[in-house]
């Protein structure tokens, strides 16, 4: 019994910095919901995160396969991945093409899942690693039409989305003797945290360029689908409240809290009550 007294002030002290800490933290982390971020950057965070929360689990096979094949005027046709997937060393690959009449424009969608982020390429590496020139690199911000979910996303001062999505863009080009073939391009962008903590999950978009001059309609396509797509998978995330202030908005909050504070307070002064 001594040893415990001599110890209850760590002990105290140490379970009231628990306490502490799960009341100054949000009400995400405590409940353990899928809190993530929808960002261009893969191996560190960035000034133009997105937060969102996932609609599906993204990475399950079955779940991703039931991601609509048809959803407005775009009708989807899968491709069968596995090769890729076993090329790529990926946990999971989804490949579709997507058709649109109103735009006579295929656009290829995928879907791509690694748990090992050193055999994970970002798309200029697997671009110029298949013989392609990288013309172009930028960012863009995508349009999210679906009304329901551009109503819930945070606004600014000016009226401004807070916390727009935005992608990366590259137009790449395969050239012989030096006439180029081929031209693309991509919109892509990585999700992160939560279950994808130690993963690497990146969504991108791609689809056929003129071989020369502007490409404006063809990256105007490529947002609008990526658009299209989003909230099918992801909605918008606002800031968590603290436990702390969701706790003190009732009478049994304030009680938990009050009990929560006596039990540090308890195993510091009880020991030195009863055995003084």
């Amino acid at each position: 019994m001594s040893s415990f007294k001599n110890y209850s002030l760590i002990i105290g002290l140490f379970v009231l910095a628990l306490i502490i800490v799960a009341l100054l933290s949000p009400m995400d982390v405590i409940l353990a919901r899928q809190a993530t971020f929808i960002g261009t950057d893969l191996h560190r965070a960035s000034d133009n995160e997105t937060p969102v929360r996932t609609k599906m689990d993204i990475g399950d096979v079955e779940h991703m396969e039931a991601f609509p094949k048809k959803f407005g005027s775009w009708i989807g046709l899968n491709y069968d991945s596995s090769e890729d997937a076993e090329r790529l060393e990926a946990e999971f690959l989804l490949l579709r093409t997507y058709l649109n009449m109103e735009f006579y424009q295929p656009v290829n969608f995928m879907v791509i899942q690694s748990k090992d982020t050193s055999t994970f390429h970002p798309p200029p590496v697997c671009y110029r690693s298949a013989g392609w020139e990288i013309e172009e690199e930028g960012m863009v911000e995508i349009p999210i039409s679906h009304m329901a979910w551009a109503n819930e996303m945070a606004v600014d001062s000016n009226g401004e989305l807070a916390n727009p999505i935005r992608a990366k863009k590259l137009l790449a080009a395969k050239r012989s003797n030096g006439i180029i073939e081929e031209r693309e391009l991509a919109l892509y962008f990585y999700v992160k945290g939560g279950m994808f903590e130690n993963k690497v999950t990146m969504f991108e978009v791609t689809l056929a360029a003129p071989l020369d001059g502007p490409y404006d309609d063809k990256l105007s396509v490529a947002k609008y689908f990526m658009g299209d797509t989003i909230p099918y998978m992801f909605e918008p995330a606002e800031e968590e409240e603290r436990l702390a202030t969701y706790l003190t908005q009732s009478k049994s909050g304030i009680l938990l809290m009050t009990i929560l504070f006596l039990i540090p307070i308890g195993i510091i002064i009880v020991p030195r009550v009863k055995w003084r």
